[in-house]
């Protein structure tokens, strides 16, 4: 009987190839296990083969995320992979986040099960949650390569329970990091004594686990309002996903990774340019006719021209919002308002749909 086939991830590092000279590397393949791979293959016995393992440099991937993405799927595809293994990446941020968008497109382009594993603080731990795929499984692993033994023993066994057409438990029951799914399940006492008994525990100091566990988002402060606006450099930033014409930025119409600005500089409105709109959210049919809607260029420009405001930034800033992760959405703000502070401009308007 063949056994199940399986696609591994590495970076460059630990496929062997370079360090840090060789981050920019794009996506290439090895046939079989390679470093790391080699002692997971071990642990697998018969149970699975690594067949085939993509690679990738870490500054590529971050730069190049969708065409990197579509390579390493088209690996998987091309070696018929049914499982595949991602890192571990332990404390490794841009690793981390190359393992939870491996494992989210190999999983949504081929309906592979995908197992990876890196530290909880790891900023692909937030990516993998939000993305909430319920056949990806990140493990817990130590902060440095040190834990690599246990890292790979725990990938190992779950991808050896899934080789063999079983699905795995809750997270409590197989260790893996929770996602924040709730899952449905018959229990022998009704929701008002599990309730009653968790309360009593927590009353009394006993440990219990609660069976709905709540996700707790970062509170952002409110900004100070504007007190002289007649004195304001404004810049306009949308989600609506008004773009160039010819998507020449690879925009999606979800879950987007980048942003781009364009110039508006010379132009009274919208209806000047030549532009398109992707969105996954709403029905983008008005947007076309008129993105002024999005962009708001017609009036922003009659409000200039009355002193409401002292002048318009030359460019506006776009990403298209649909689904957007929280952790990608905190990077592309944070760059935007870098970009625009260090330009001189002092206030926004962000037109969001």
């Amino acid at each position: 009987m063949a056994r199940v086939r399986i696609m591994h991830y590495l970076n460059q590092f630990f496929a062997g190839i370079g360090g840090e000279d060789k981050a920019n590397l794009p996506v290439g393949s090895l046939k079989g296990a390679v470093g790391p791979g080699k002692r997971l293959q071990e642990l697998l016995g018969d149970a699975a083969e690594i067949v085939v393992t993509a690679y990738c440099g870490d500054n590529y991937f971050s730069e190049h995320c969708e065409e990197a993405l579509e390579a390493i799927v088209q690996v998987a595809r091309q070696n018929q992979v049914a499982l595949v293994a991602a890192g571990p990446a332990f404390a490794s941020g841009r690793y981390g986040f190359a393992c939870a968008e491996v494992c989210h497109a190999v999983r949504n382009s081929l309906s592979a099960a995908c197992i990876t594993a890196m530290h909880l603080e790891n900023p692909g731990i937030e990516t993998y949650k939000q993305y909430k795929d319920r056949t990806v499984y990140a493990f817990p692993t130590t902060e440095t390569v040190s834990g690599m033994g246990e890292a790979l023993a725990g990938m190992a066994k779950g991808l050896a329970r899934l080789a063999g057409g079983r699905s795995l438990g809750t997270a409590a029951e197989e260790g893996y990091i929770p996602r924040g799914f709730r899952v449905d399940k018959i229990k022998s006492q009704t929701g008002a004594v599990r309730t009653v008994d968790m309360l009593l525990d927590r009353l009394t100091g006993r440990t219990f686990t609660t069976e709905i566990p709540l996700e707790a988002l970062e509170k952002i402060p409110v900004p100070a309002p504007i007190t002289n606006l007649k004195d304001a450099y404004l810049a306009l930033i949308t989600t609506s996903g008004a773009i160039k014409r010819g998507n020449p930025d690879g925009f999606r119409g979800y879950q987007n990774t980048k942003w781009a600005k364009y110039h508006i500089g010379k132009m009274s409105s919208m209806l000047e340019g030549e532009w398109d709109v992707i969105h996954g959210g709403y029905n983008i049919e008005f947007m076309k006719r008129n993105p002024n809607y999005g962009v708001p260029l017609d009036v922003c420009r009659d409000m200039e021209k009355e002193g409401v405001f002292a002048r318009l930034y030359p460019y506006y800033y776009v990403t298209p919002g649909a689904r957007g992760l929280i952790s990608v959405m905190h990077r592309i703000g944070k760059e935007i308002v870098t970009e625009l502070k260090d330009e001189g401009a002092d206030t926004v308007l962000l037109v969001a749909t």
